[in-house]
């Protein structure tokens, strides 16, 4: 268990401006990858060792769940008014 707490160690985790989003940096700071709270995909930006990958996917989802995304809400249905019949001759 040491060894997976080290490897979570040199990396922190950080919220972009753009909503949704969680940047997992290394510990220079530099972007490694880019998680997505509404769809729970990670987006590499970086070689990373696969054991860590995977320990920083599964940290990801547990500690920043898939949120449902909010239904939108219907448009308005406009009443129809029925057609104007043509003149009969």
């Amino acid at each position: 268990m040491q060894k997976h707490h080290a490897a979570l160690s040199s990396y922190h985790f950080q919220r972009a401006k753009t909503q949704g989003i969680i940047k997992v940096l290394n510990e220079g700071s530099y972007v490694m990858a880019e998680y997505s709270e509404r769809t729970g995909t990670v987006k590499w930006q970086r070689v990373v060792l696969a054991t860590q990958k995977e320990m920083i996917e599964k940290w990801l989802g547990q500690h920043y769940p898939v949120q449902a995304a909010e239904p939108a809400p219907a448009p308005p249905v406009a009443a129809r008014r029925p057609k104007a019949r043509a003149a009969a001759k």
